[in-house]
């Protein structure tokens, strides 16, 4: 039976990899969250700054139509990256699943080999108590 140490460990660094790549999405994530915030923010003060100044009220348009690209934009953004993250969650549970499977085995390969060892010592010591047995009965 072969060691699977090195494949657990292999899994184990892929592991850690997909957690680390799947926490950067979701911190991508927190960010466009930020910056949508702030956008609606900036944009309800602009709304609100323009209903008292008359002389503002030919170039909001234009404004509002950046606001509006900038929205679709940060949408289409975030439907990209709750693809990626649901990619991510689902290569990580794979990976998991693999790595679990290999520790079952090895661990199941560890407990065999153990009871197999035990048994040779039983099987010996055995032998060196009928061994010893034997010698006294032929001493006497």
């Amino acid at each position: 039976m072969a060691d699977l140490s090195t494949l657990i460990r292999l899994h184990k660094h892929q592991l850690d990899e997909k957690r680390q790549f799947l926490a950067q999405l979701y911190t991508s994530m927190e960010g466009l969250d930020f910056h949508r915030r702030q956008l609606e923010e900036n944009f309800a003060r602009e709304k609100e700054l323009a209903k008292y100044n008359s002389d503002v009220n030919f170039t909001i348009s234009r404004y509002v139509e950046q606001v509006q690209n900038q929205r679709k934009q940060m949408d289409d953004l975030k439907v990209q990256l709750e693809k990626k993250i649901a990619e991510a969650k689902d290569s990580m549970m794979e990976t998991f699943s693999e790595l679990k499977k290999f520790e079952m085995t090895q661990a199941e390969r560890d407990r065999l080999a153990a009871e197999e060892r035990a048994l040779k010592e039983t099987r010996e010591m055995d032998a060196i108590g009928l061994e010893t047995f034997r010698r006294k009965s032929e001493e006497q």
